[in-house]
C-alpha cells in the first residue's frame, strides 16, 4: 500500500524530533567546555580565592612548602619524565617507520596522538596565553615581597614579561600524560587512569604550594590541555587506519622506488 503525503510528514517529524545519541568524545568536550567556562567565572567572579589559597602555604613572604624535600623530588621527577615520554614516543614512531616489518610496537597513531597532546597544551596553550596574559605569579606579588600586582585569571595584565604564571605548564603537562592511556587496553583504561589521575594531581598541585601558580592557573591548564586532548582524539579516532598506513608508507614507498 503507497504512503500518504500524511504519512511521509509524520515520519520526518519523528526522525526530526528522535533524540540524537552523542558519543563518548562528543560528552567529553561538551563537559570539559563547560567545566572551563565555569571554572573561568567562578574565578572572574571571585578572584580573591586564588589570593585566599595562596595564602594557606605562606609564611609571609615565605612558601614553606617549596623546600620540602618530597615535594620537589615529585617535581624533579614529573619534568624529567616529559622529556623521557617524548623521546619514547619519537623512539616508536622511528622504528615503526624506518623498519615496520621488524618493529611492530603499536599502532602509529598512538604516539602521534602523545606527541600532539604535550605539542597542543603545554607548548602552544600555555606559552600562547603566557604571553598574552602576563600575570605574575603568586610569590611575585607585592603580597608575599614581590613588587607585582594582583591581577584576576584571564585578565590582559602585562605584569610580568616573561614565564608568566597563566596557564600553568606542569599542570599542562600532568593532563597530557593522560594521553598515555591510548597504550592501555580499553577494558582496563578507566582503572589506570583512577591510578595516574591522583599522582598526575599532586604534581599539579605542586605549583600553588610553591607560590610558583594561583589555583586557577592548575585548574584551568589542566582543563585546557584536557580539551585539546579530546578535540586531537575526536579529529584521529575516525581515521586512524588511515593515519597508520600513511606513516608506514611515508618511510616505506621511497625504499620501493628506489
Amino acid at each position: 500500500m503507497s504512503k500518504t503525503a500524511s504519512d511521509y510528514l509524520s515520519s520526518a517529524s519523528l526522525q526530526k524530533h528522535q533524540p540524537t545519541t552523542q558519543t563518548g568524545t562528543e560528552r567529553a568536550v561538551s563537559l570539559l567546555g563547560t567545566a572551563i567556562v565555569l571554572t573561568s567565572f567562578f574565578f572572574v567572579v571571585f578572584p580573591m580565592v586564588d589570593l585566599a589559597v595562596s595564602r594557606w602555604f605562606a609564611r609571609g613572604s615565605v612558601f614553606v612548602l617549596a623546600e620540602q624535600p618530597f615535594l620537589k623530588a615529585v617535581r624533579n621527577v614529573s619534568r624529567g619524565s616529559v622529556y623521557y615520554i617524548i623521546t619514547a614516543m619519537l623512539l616508536l614512531l622511528g622504528l615503526n617507520m624506518a623498519l615496520p616489518r621488524r618493529y611492530r610496537f603499536c599502532q602509529l597513531h598512538k604516539p602521534l596522538f602523545v606527541l600532539l597532546s604535550f605539542a597542543a597544551g603545554p607548548v602552544i596553550i600555555v606559552e600562547t596565553l603566557k604571553a598574552l596574559i602576563g600575570r605574575a605569579r603568586p610569590r611575585h606579588l607585592l603580597e608575599f615581597g614581590g613588587s607585582a600586582d594582583f591581577t584576576p585569571v584571564w585578565q590582559f595584565a602585562a605584569t610580568c614579561a616573561r614565564n608568566c604564571s597563566f596557564p600553568s605548564g606542569e599542570a599542562s603537562g600532568a593532563a597530557a600524560a593522560l594521553s598515555l592511556l591510548v597504550f592501555i587496553p580499553e577494558r582496563l583504561r578507566s582503572i589506570a587512569a583512577l591510578v595516574l589521575t591522583p599522582f598526575l594531581a599532586v604534581v599539579a598541585l605542586n605549583r600553588v604550594l610553591f607560590g610558583a601558580h594561583f589555583l586557577s592557573d592548575v585548574m584551568l591548564g589542566w582543563l585546557l590541555t584536557l580539551f585539546a586532548m579530546v578535540l586531537i582524539w575526536r579529529w584521529l579516532l575516525p581515521q586512524q587506519q588511515r593515519i597508520d598506513a600513511f606513516l608506514t608508507r611515508a618511510r616505506v614507498a621511497p625504499a620501493r622506488r628506489s
